[in-house]
């Protein structure tokens, strides 16, 4: 667009532009600091799918509405009989490349930030007090007492944690808050997953003397030979 258009024509459709760009992504960074919360519960295949689809979908609106304001601006407020300037071609060179910038550029952002704020510092249980953690879901907080929560598995660099209220992403080791819990209650059977016992239904072993653990609402979760000595004591 800008390679054809000449003099304050050319100055006044980047200008738009600008500002047109400029108050979308404003206006859409809540939206994308939403969705950036979301990002550890997914897989990362799946989750890069679908970022790309509403990064896509962004700038394609975004692209829409600042080219719309620009015949809107060059027919109407500059009266330009004959604007210089291929919609399509301005798209494809100009926009479409720096909008998938923006957005990735604000999710991986606030990725960051959310994973930065989230990172816990060891917490040393008050005697007599009764622990409660807090996790956050869609952009709500929520308080969670370990008699909620059925088991708590790794994924990645954090844990998940399957309660009576959903699942939850924590940024926190496994084993550091196995430390904070009850060792009668949480039981390791699995170097990657920790169970509330009072949800245990059955457990099923193998001839390798691994097995599975069957749990009151239906989940299986395998537990290992190295644990099960855990079971054992229950």
């Amino acid at each position: 667009m800008f390679q054809v258009s000449l003099g304050a024509t050319c100055f006044s459709e980047l200008t738009i532009l600008a500002v047109t760009s400029f108050v979308f992504w404003t206006f859409s960074a809540q939206y994308i600091k939403v969705w950036a919360q979301n990002w550890e519960q997914k897989p990362v295949g799946k989750a890069l799918v679908l970022q790309g689809g509403l990064g896509i979908t962004a700038t394609a609106t975004n692209i829409l509405v600042g080219q719309a304001l620009v015949v809107f601006m060059m027919t109407v407020v500059f009266r330009c009989a004959s604007p210089n300037f291929n919609l399509l071609h301005a798209g494809l060179t100009n926009n479409i490349a720096v909008n998938l910038f923006c957005y990735f550029a604000l999710l991986f952002y606030f990725v960051n930030k959310e994973h930065n704020q989230k990172i816990d510092t060891p917490i040393t249980p008050i005697s007599g007090a009764k622990i409660q953690m807090e996790v956050s879901r869609n952009g709500s907080h929520f308080l969670l007492v370990p008699e909620e929560i059925r088991y708590i598995e790794t994924s990645n660099n954090c844990i998940v944690l399957h309660t009576e209220k959903g699942v939850f992403v924590k940024y926190q080791s496994l084993s550091s808050l196995e430390k904070m819990l009850c060792p009668k209650t949480f039981k390791r059977v699995h170097r990657s997953y920790l169970v509330n016992m009072n949800f245990m239904d059955f457990h099923q072993k193998n001839s390798s003397g691994d097995g599975v653990l069957h749990l009151k609402n239906g989940d299986k979760i395998k537990f290992s030979r190295t644990y099960r000595k855990n079971l054992v004591e229950v």
